[in-house]
C-alpha cells in the first residue's frame, strides 16, 4: 500500500475544500447528536444511522452515473476490503457512544478527533515504516495541544481522566485510524462511493447484532419527529455525504493527509456550538482552535512534505 504523502498539487484543491466542508458538517453533527443523545439507546441509535447512510447512498449512486459525474467500479477484492471496514466502522461508532455514555462530560468527545491524526501517523510510520518529517511533526504537536486547549484538560482530575468511558474514546480513535489505512487500501478496487455504500452495509449488519435485544425494527414508530429530523441529517448529510467525501479525500490524498484535517472539526463544532446555544467561547478554547488550524496547515504545506 503506498501510504505517501504527496506535495499538493493545484489539482488538490477542490477535493481539499470539499474535505474542509466535510469537517464542518462532522463538527454540526455535534449540535444535532446532543440533542438526541438520550432520545433512544445508543445502539439502536447506531443501528438507524448506519443503515440509513446505507440507504441514502442509493440517490446518490443513481445521480454520479446517471450524469456521468463518477466512474463507478468494482471488483471482488473491494467487497472482500468493505467487509472489515465495516466492522471496524460499527465498533467505531459502539465505543464513540460508550464513551459519551461513560466519559468526560461534554468536551469528551474532542478525544477522538484530537488524537486521531496522531494515531494514523503512528500506525503508517509502524506498519509501512513511513518517515514523518518535521513540520508535519510540529503540525501534530499544534493539533493534540490545541485540542488538549479545547477541551480545557486542566478542569478535570486525575480520576475524571483514567475513567474507563475516556478509554472507550481512545479505543475509538484507534479504530478510526485503522478504518482510515483499510479504506485506503479498500478503495483501490472500487470507486469510494461503491466501496462506502458496502463499508456502510456491512456496518449496519454489525451494528444490528449489538442492538437486536431493543427490536429496532419494530421500534422504529416509538421515537419522535424531531429525533427522526436529526438522524436524517446525522446519517444522510453526515455520513451518505460528509464521510463518503473523508474516503474520496483519503483515496486521493492519503492517510496522513486525509487525517490531519480532522483536527477542524473539534475547532467547528465550538464555533458552531458557540453560535447555536450562545455558548461563551474562553480564550484556551480560541487560542486551540487557532492551533488545531494551524497544525492542518503544516501538515500539508509543500514545505512540510519535503523537509526531512
Amino acid at each position: 500500500m503506498n501510504t505517501s504523502i504527496q506535495a499538493e498539487r493545484p489539482s488538490d484543491s477542490p477535493i481539499i475544500l470539499m474535505l474542509v466542508t466535510a469537517m464542518l458538517i462532522w463538527g454540526a453533527s455535534w449540535i444535532s447528536g446532543k440533542y438526541i443523545a438520550d432520545l433512544a439507546p445508543a445502539p439502536v441509535t447506531v443501528f438507524y444511522r448506519l443503515g440509513m447512510a446505507t440507504l441514502g447512498m442509493i440517490p446518490i449512486l443513481w445521480l454520479v452515473n446517471h450524469f456521468k459525474l463518477v466512474r463507478l467500479r468494482f471488483s471482488r477484492k473491494a467487497l472482500l476490503w468493505s467487509v472489515p471496514a465495516g466492522i471496524i466502522l460499527a465498533l467505531y461508532n459502539q465505543l464513540f457512544f460508550l464513551g459519551l455514555h461513560d466519559g468526560l462530560p461534554g468536551k469528551g468527545g474532542m478525544l477522538v478527533t484530537t488524537t486521531n491524526p496522531v494515531l494514523t501517523f503512528l500506525l503508517t510510520i509502524l506498519v509501512f515504516k513511513q518517515t514523518i518529517k518535521k513540520l508535519q511533526a510540529l503540525g501534530l504537536a499544534l493539533g493534540l495541544t490545541g485540542g488538549l486547549c479545547m477541551i480545557e484538560i486542566w478542569q478535570f482530575n486525575y480520576q475524571q481522566l483514567i475513567a474507563t468511558g475516556n478509554a472507550y474514546f481512545i479505543m475509538a480513535s484507534f479504530t478510526w485510524a485503522i478504518l482510515t489505512l483499510v479504506s485506503q487500501q479498500g478503495t483501490r478496487f472500487a470507486d469510494f462511493l461503491l466501496f462506502s455504500t458496502l463499508m456502510y452495509a456491512s456496518a449496519t449488519l454489525v451494528s444490528y447484532g449489538f442492538a437486536f435485544d431493543y427490536s429496532p425494527l419494530r421500534s422504529v414508530t416509538q421515537y419522535s419527529t424531531f429525533y427522526w429530523q436529526h438522524m436524517l441529517f446525522l446519517s444522510v448529510i453526515v455520513v451518505s455525504v460528509a464521510t463518503s467525501v473523508f474516503f474520496l479525500a483519503n483515496q486521493q490524498l492519503g492517510s496522513n493527509r486525509s487525517s490531519s484535517f480532522i483536527f477542524v472539526v473539534p475547532a467547528s463544532a465550538m464555533g458552531l456550538s458557540a453560535w447555536y446555544f450562545s455558548e461563551p467561547l474562553s480564550l484556551p478554547v480560541l487560542v486551540g482552535a487557532i492551533l488545531a488550524l494551524m497544525a492542518v496547515y503544516l501538515i500539508n504545506s509543500k514545505r512540510g512534505n519535503k523537509l526531512a
